[in-house]
């Protein structure tokens, strides 16, 4: 009994992190839904309230009347920027040598953005554990893929959202101070003098021996990845990413008949995030919505209630539709749990029966 109890803890989660089976990686899914559940509920809330004061009959009736097509391309957009990304998955899965099947890999690397509205975006390290199941390699290997994605996707916001405020000559001095307190998380994440400095410090803590089992697994793939071809390729891919998905923005305010400029979405949105993502709130709620309406309203000139209409439709596109593609793929990438365990199984009965013969 008090073995149940202790796979079932946070903490064995943690200390076993490349022994994790299907029903504790189950448990862990269920502990991120409920930032997921409570993050919809929290949107919902801002969503009404933003609705509210730009007067609920005219942000409804804005949205109604929004032609659909336009309205479709911001989802086409953003899908378009996921694609993009991919070439950069699958560049970090070969430079680590992993084999997984494309289709497979899609899967797994389409069901992150099901933890888009985590903290920092951190639940998306679940999807180590289907690559690590997948194929057989340890995870602690693999989470180098998944920092150093959420890193760069960072960097591409950040520097389209500092370009585009140069070329606006509004907020730089801001968008530049976040970008950079924004970075240095990473930088104790993505290079081992940090790790390698609380090694010597703490050598003789027992507690220290907890993130040594795993620590040095997942610096030596990380080191792989930490190349500067690893981070052009990243930027060639995830700047234009950023783009799309702020067209987002642009196809909204086209739908409901306005003539948008191309820059000044693209600053609008990208910015928003930046603002969004140095509170460190799950998927940027309430900060990022407040700077859509205001940002909108600023520089298109537009209603209280167009602004809030379009910031609705804008995250809806751009956060929400992620989410829900990434729940969709994440329920479907649970059979790979189940298949790798039987091809596990066949392969161990085939042993069995070989040694059953020889005997």
């Amino acid at each position: 009994m008090a073995s149940k109890k202790k796979k079932s803890s946070i903490w064995y989660t943690i200390t076993n992190v490349n022994e994790l089976n299907k029903e504790e990686y189950l448990k862990l899914i269920k502990r991120v839904s409920l930032f997921v559940g409570l993050g919809f509920v929290a949107s919902f809330i801002v969503f009404f309230v933003i609705a509210l004061l730009g007067g609920i009959g005219n942000v409804i009736k804005t949205m109604e009347n929004a032609n659909p097509f336009y309205y479709f391309l911001a989802f086409a957009a953003v899908f378009a920027g996921y694609l993009l990304r991919f070439i950069k998955w699958l560049y970090y899965t070969k430079q680590l040598k992993l084999k997984v099947p494309l289709k497979k890999n899609f899967i797994v690397y389409l069901s992150q953005y099901s933890m888009n509205i985590t903290p920092g975006k951190l639940g998306r390290v679940l999807v180590a554990y289907t690559l690590s199941r997948i194929t057989n390699i340890k995870a602690s290997n693999i989470l180098p893929v998944v920092t150093i994605d959420i890193f760069t996707d960072f960097l591409g916001v950040g520097i389209l959202a500092l370009v585009s405020a140069i070329y606006f000559d509004q907020f730089v001095i801001y968008v530049l101070i976040i970008d950079m307190v924004l970075m240095l998380p990473y930088l104790f994440i993505l290079n081992d003098w940090f790790y390698n400095f609380m090694k010597k410090m703490f050598k003789k803590r027992r507690f220290i021996e907890t993130f040594t089992l795993y620590g040095d697994e997942y610096f030596a793939s990380q080191s792989v990845l930490n190349t500067p071809k690893t981070y052009l390729v990243s930027l060639v891919v995830t700047i234009p990413a950023a783009f799309l998905n702020a067209m987002a923005l642009f196809f909204a305010l086209l739908s409901i008949g306005l003539a948008p400029h191309v820059v000044a979405s693209a600053f609008i949105e990208s910015s928003s995030n930046v603002f969004g993502m140095i509170t460190g709130i799950p998927g940027n709620i309430g900060v990022t919505d407040g700077s859509l309406v205001a940002l909108i309203g600023t520089i298109f000139k537009t209603t209280f209630a167009t602004s809030s209409a379009l910031t609705i439709m804008t995250r809806f596109a751009t956060l929400w539709f992620g989410v829900l593609l990434g729940g969709a793929t994440l329920l479907y990438s649970f059979r790979y749990w189940t298949e790798n365990l039987s091809k596990r199984t066949r392969r161990g009965a085939k042993r069995t029966k070989k040694r059953v013969r020889k005997e």
